[in-house]
């Protein structure tokens, strides 16, 4: 096979794809979101479940559609699946009764569904070394375009109103998925005849092509640390509405939405290189200290505006958690030719526990009055799942690899 020079086009679309529906769409959506609140009188927990329905259909669906990925014509598969999220979630601007946006979660949820894991497992394909590194500068152009477009957005709303921003968002993500989907985006290096880029040894190499002798309980230790940082996330889309309970204004809010995509952005990077030089369980610990650390200062001085612009920044990390830690966990842990149906199925998972905590956060701000529950919750799942890869990281010494 040919050797392979360094992937752009991959990263690219990779890049661009993500972006679109991260960046674009689901990380700027709590502008948008609570500015539907505002005008319709509709109650926070209640608009919070279209996300709800979203991740479970795209919990559902992404064993089969990751499959389908994989096996039939990637580019087709992804190209579709892109143009049902753009278009649903563009044509929110029509949306009058909370029904449509429920029955548009279904599409949204099926659009999103296979995209990470496509996306994170066709970089491991073709990279070779730096895998975590390359991953978490890659997909922080998510935090990147989050970071930007919050503000611009915010003021969007203000301007314009929520529904001409939906289409706006809507049309940005379409151009950034859709053609990159289907021109740009092959699951591996094998496909075109190329060998995947870098210089590994040859004993790296058979290390993360050989499976080991897990033991079945680290599938649910990692499904437990993995999934609670990662449903963390949807609090992101409270923070305009934290913001706002303690007084400040909604470009605060946006503020600190942009403080969380700085995070997502230095997160990814960040982690990506711990996993590179420390090892994934390590880079796990740190990423679950930080996001406790985050909810900790969350807690104690919701008063000080900069201390919660710290505490974004170290928040954002959790978006980190399903593109850069949990694909390169897998890989160690179940070795290159096993590793992706763990992949979909710990990825589902995350989409149970997404759409869990995206209703669970506002109800609970909703019929408590306080964001203390809320909190409390999420300082318990980062302090969890701490103890969890300090306990992975010893372990693992015990499980051989598989005799060939």
């Amino acid at each position: 096979m040919e050797k392979s020079s360094f992937p752009w086009k991959i990263v690219l679309a990779s890049a661009a794809i993500l972006g679109g529906a991260q960046g674009v769409v689901i990380n700027t959506n709590g502008v948008i979101f609570a500015a539907i609140v505002r005008d319709t009188g509709f109650r926070a927990g209640d608009l919070a479940l279209y996300y709800t329905i979203m991740y479970i259909v795209q919990a559902l669906s992404v064993p089969y559609t990751s499959k389908l990925f994989f096996t039939k014509n990637p580019r087709l598969v992804m190209s579709v699946l892109g143009v049902l999220f753009t278009v649903s979630s563009g044509a929110m601007c029509v949306y009058t009764r909370l029904w449509h946006w429920y029955a548009a979660a279904v599409a949204t949820g099926l659009g999103y569904s296979c995209m990470m894991v496509a996306v994170t497992t066709t970089l491991n394909a073709w990279l070779a070394e730096k895998k975590g590194l390359i991953t978490g500068v890659t997909l922080s152009i998510t935090g990147i375009l989050g970071a930007l477009l919050a503000p611009v957005f915010a003021r969007c709303v203000m301007s314009f109103g929520w529904r001409a921003t939906a289409a706006l968002a809507g049309a940005i993500a379409f151009v950034m998925i859709v053609p990159c989907g289907a021109f740009m985006l092959t699951p591996s290096p094998e496909r075109e005849g190329k060998l995947p880029w870098g210089n590994a040894s040859r004993e790296q190499v058979r290390t993360d092509e050989t499976a080991r002798c897990v033991p079945v309980y680290v599938f649910f230790l990692c499904l437990a640390a993995l999934a609670g940082m990662n449903g963390q996330f949807q609090f992101n889309l409270q923070l305009p509405l934290f913001a706002r309970s303690f007084g400040y204004s909604l470009s605060a809010g946006a503020a600190l939405t942009s403080c969380a995509m700085i995070g997502n952005i230095t997160g990814k990077v960040a982690v990506g290189i711990a996993i590179d030089r420390l090892g994934a369980y390590r880079a796990g610990l740190l990423l679950a200290l930080s996001l406790l650390a985050s909810f900790l200062i969350f807690r104690a001085v919701p008063g000080t505006f900069s201390a919660l612009c710290v505490a974004g920044v170290l928040f954002g990390g959790c978006y980190s958690v399903g593109s850069v830690l949990l694909p390169q966990l897998a890989l160690v842990i179940w070795g290159r030719d096993r590793y992706r149906p763990y992949v979909s199925r710990l990825s589902a998972f995350n989409s149970i526990a997404a759409s869990v905590t995206g209703a669970l956060f506002p109800y609970l701000h909703d019929f408590t009055g306080s964001w203390s529950p809320v909190l409390w919750l999420n300082i318990g799942l980062s302090a969890a799942a701490a103890a969890i890869f300090v306990f992975l990281r010893h372990d693992a010494a015990t499980w051989p690899h598989e005799q060939s």
